[in-house]
């Protein structure tokens, strides 16, 4: 497996014995001043770091084990007590890209902490390594608590952030990680709100801009040309044409980007024409799928229609292929209502490339506008990245208006029945002490309801039931590649 483990608190506290008592206290304080040894933990609280040792286990690691895969979900902070391992991760080119190599003092897994499972990187042992691992769920629920600790790792999270979107641009991946650091104390950080214009059309720009989180699209004289995400960046052609914007760039999502101004541009060109060349690449390609798309009316209104439904809001989207599918068969959409007491997918005839696309929650990855509704913070993701509504629902129906999409509802919930002595013993409390009924028995409760990937089974409902294989979980890639 490449690792071992141990408990970090490896011994247990005997109640009768005090030699014991006293050399438990003496390691806790060990391992607490351990932790406070790590650069990533300067500044916070003594009690804070006891809490985390006192919920941590010390793993081992050879030489070339992957600690981290960034195709899965990570579900501990790791601290680096000794050893260096590096983090690599695939560009929007499929190259894979060396982002760095981290030692002790560092740490791992604060971009799922900070609510972000859409990123990742493999980690790799590079030596024999030590780390600390803390539970992800120990360490959000200290958080409220210890405010040093949040403000130390979120530093951490922007700067691996900033790396790390930097390394998925091919225009920087080729860089070294030394090059890309370099870059990364040029840009300037922006954020712009849902519908918020970026760049507009005729402005003369001064600034490269690269997708750090969230959804822009590209308008030139009010018609939609093209679509961008995380990884992607805008605003080059003016730099290199010395022309204004011939379009403008509007937030489908908040959006965090990052501006590398035009003279640290000019700079990094000059020193490498490779760069240059490649950018001008980029340049004639998006000029060539400008003019395509706005002369085929067919590709316009496909991508209208996918902006329009949501359909790269998320990463999958429920398909069937209707030549699979007998006409007016409901099989899907009736297993998912039996499982989960009510309808949450349903078709209405939504077709693209020849699949039909399914109205049921996007799992949107960044601004989801429900769970932005919602008051009570009651729709959360999980580790699979899908939106799931927790007992925290109090049924105020603030998520119905907020979906664009129309994929979240009501559903009504009948508290259980009480047992019939129970009852019988309410009834002769009410008949002893009259009162103005306020509420009726047995009120009829409201919850939210959409779409969530069945969390909590290990299977989809709709998917399992389907007799012909016609209906799918598919990336959105596959459906709507750009």
């Amino acid at each position: 497996m490449g690792a071992k483990t141990a408990p970090f608190d490896q011994q247990r506290m005997p109640a009768s014995s005090s030699d014991t008592a006293v050399r438990y206290r003496e390691r806790r304080q060990q391992q607490t001043q351990a932790l406070a040894q790590l650069d990533c933990l300067k500044g916070v609280m003594p009690d804070t770091l006891a809490r985390l040792a006192a919920c941590a286990t010390l793993r081992a690691f050879v030489p070339g084990a992957i600690i981290v895969n960034e195709q899965r979900p990570i579900a501990f902070l790791s601290f680096i007590i000794r050893g260096s391992v590096s983090l690599t991760l695939h560009d929007r080119a499929g190259r894979q890209v060396l982002i760095g190599v981290l030692s002790r003092g560092d740490c791992l897994g604060v971009a799922t902490l900070f609510g972000d499972r859409f990123r990742g990187a493999t980690v790799r042992a590079e030596t024999v390594c030590y780390l600390v691992q803390v539970p992800l769920t120990e360490v959000r629920a200290m958080l409220p608590g210890s405010p040093e600790l949040e403000r130390a790792l979120r530093q951490i999270y922007q700067q691996r952030l900033v790396e790390g979107t930097l390394g998925r641009v091919p225009l920087f991946s080729r860089l070294s990680p030394a090059e890309r650091i370099h870059i990364a104390r040029a840009l300037r950080p922006m954020q712009y709100s849902r519908g918020a214009i970026v760049l507009r059309q005729g402005a003369i720009g001064d600034a490269l801009y690269i997708v750090m989180s969230g959804q822009v699209v590209i308008e030139q004289n009010g018609q939609v040309i093209a679509y961008l995400e995380e990884g992607d960046f805008f605003g080059e052609m003016s730099l290199l044409t010395h022309q204004p914007h011939n379009a403008d760039v509007r937030a489908l999502t908040p959006v965090e980007a990052l501006a590398l101004p035009v003279q640290n541009l000019e700079a990094l060109l000059a020193s490498r024409p490779e760069l240059a060349m490649q950018l001008r690449e980029v340049v004639e390609q998006r000029k060539a799928a400008s003019r395509a798309i706005r002369s085929d009316a067919e590709r316009q209104a496909q991508l209208s229609a996918m902006l329009e439904h949501g359909l790269r809001r998320g990463t999958h989207i429920l398909v069937r292929d209707l030549s699979l599918c007998k006409p007016g068969c409901r099989i899907c959409e009736d297993a998912c209502a039996s499982r989960h007491g009510a309808g949450r997918i349903h078709f209405s005839g939504l077709t693209l490339n020849g699949i039909e696309i399914a109205d049921a929650c996007r799992q949107c990855r960044v601004g989801a506008e429900c769970v932005e509704a919602c008051p009570e913070d009651a729709i959360v993701w999980n580790e699979s990245g899908a939106l799931f509504i927790t007992d925290a629902c109090n049924g105020c129906g603030a998520c119905v208006p907020a979906c664009p999409y129309h994929a979240v509802d009501m559903r009504s919930i009948t508290p259980p029945h009480q047992s019939p002595l129970w009852g019988l013993w309410q009834r002769l409390q009410r008949w002893r002490t009259p009162v103005i009924p306020l509420e009726t028995d047995h009120q009829t409760q409201q919850r939210a309801n959409k779409c969530d990937l069945c969390h909590g089974y290990n299977d989809l409902a709709c998917v399992s039931a389907c007799p012909t294989g016609a209906l799918r979980l598919v990336s959105v890639e596959e459906v709507f590649p750009l």
